[in-house]
């Protein structure tokens, strides 16, 4: 196989054509920790292609029930990650549930199975959706749970963050906020108690507000259905209802109509607003201000992991029943230069 291009190895290491050039030409002024991500591209570029015979490609496909936003998102972090995947001898294909019922959902599962080694789930935790996991494991496939679990019976493991934390840690930084306030009033946005990660980051929340900040009145919880239109209707329904909003926090997706709702009610940068997952919409509202902090997880080491876990099933290994990810929380100070655009 011949020299990976430097096109390649940035792409793959993210780093700078000076930088790879140091590293490749041992110049320098190269740290270890960079010198050894760049050792590890080369291995990675050098593996055997996708579909070579001496390592043959294994096929895996991501369900996404979620947000439209993050369905993009996730989408563009596949396309960014696909020279990677085929060089470790896996090919990831999303298919945008989104508006999928849950029996649709479960059809899509079940159509899929024979072509496919191994599927993830982002999905909601129905007994349709479960069903069909099972259904797929109980015929050799590898079936992983992603950003919201199912039932443990339905997977053969968890990648994600742990949700029940990100939901404590909402509470933390709103009660901060709040603390001064006799009695602020906070509303909480949740798609449904379906998606098992939106009931732990709600359980949380509540959790954390209740024994740390007492004076705070969780009043009201929005059924945001994870769309723009439901939670920007929903906020100006609180606000038309109780007078004021001084926090709110949305577990789940449809941040661009919370924001908007915000923004027309002149309240960005004086309600305090937490999202979840750093996307296109999310990165936006941060910098305007509309949204103060969003909590997140690494898209790219999410795939990487899941990817990891998937082949490690169709290998016959055994994994960890739940490989939890760091939780990144974001301001508009700290988001990183290539987020801007």
């Amino acid at each position: 196989m011949k020299r990976p291009s430097i096109k390649q190895l940035m792409e793959l290491t993210e780093l700078s054509r000076a930088t790879l050039d140091r590293a490749l030409n041992q110049r320098p002024g190269v740290h270890p920790r960079t010198q050894k991500i760049v050792e590890q591209a080369l291995d990675r570029l050098a593996a055997p292609p996708l579909g070579s015979d001496q390592h043959p490609a294994l096929r895996f496909r991501l369900f996404v029930q979620t947000g439209e936003a993050f369905v993009e998102w996730l989408s563009q972090r596949i396309d960014h990650l696909a020279s990677e995947m085929a060089h470790a001898r896996v090919q990831l294909d999303l298919v945008n549930c989104f508006r999928d019922s849950d029996e649709q959902l479960a059809a899509r599962i079940l159509q899929s199975e024979d072509s496919v080694d191994g599927i993830a789930i982002v999905g909601r935790n129905t007994a349709v959706t479960t069903a069909a996991s099972r259904h797929c494991m109980d015929n050799g496939k590898a079936v992983i749970s992603l950003v919201s679990d199912l039932e443990p019976e339905a997977r053969h493991a968890f990648v994600g963050i742990n949700n029940r934390a990100a939901g404590q840690s909402a509470g933390f930084l709103i009660g901060r906020h709040l603390q001064p306030l006799q009695s602020p009033n906070v509303a909480v946005i949740v798609a449904t108690a379906a998606y098992i990660g939106h009931e732990d980051r709600e359980i949380g929340f509540r959790s954390l507000c209740r024994n740390s900040f007492p004076n705070i009145n969780i009043l009201e919880v929005i059924n945001g259905q994870d769309t723009d239109e439901a939670n920007y209707e929903g906020v100006r329904n609180f606000i038309r209802k109780h007078g004021r909003l001084d926090g709110i926090y949305n577990v789940g997706g449809g941040n661009d109509g919370m924001a908007q709702a915000l923004v027309e009610q002149g309240l960005a940068g004086r309600t305090v607003c937490i999202a979840h997952e750093l996307d296109s919409v999310t990165e936006r509202r941060l910098r305007s201000g509309a949204i103060d902090y969003v909590l997140s997880q690494d898209l790219d080491n999410l795939l990487r992991t899941a990817a990891a876990a998937l082949k490690s099933v169709c290998d016959g290994n055994l994994i960890a029943d739940q490989t939890l990810l760091p939780i990144d929380t974001y301001s508009r100070y700290s988001l990183r230069r290539e987020h801007t655009g």
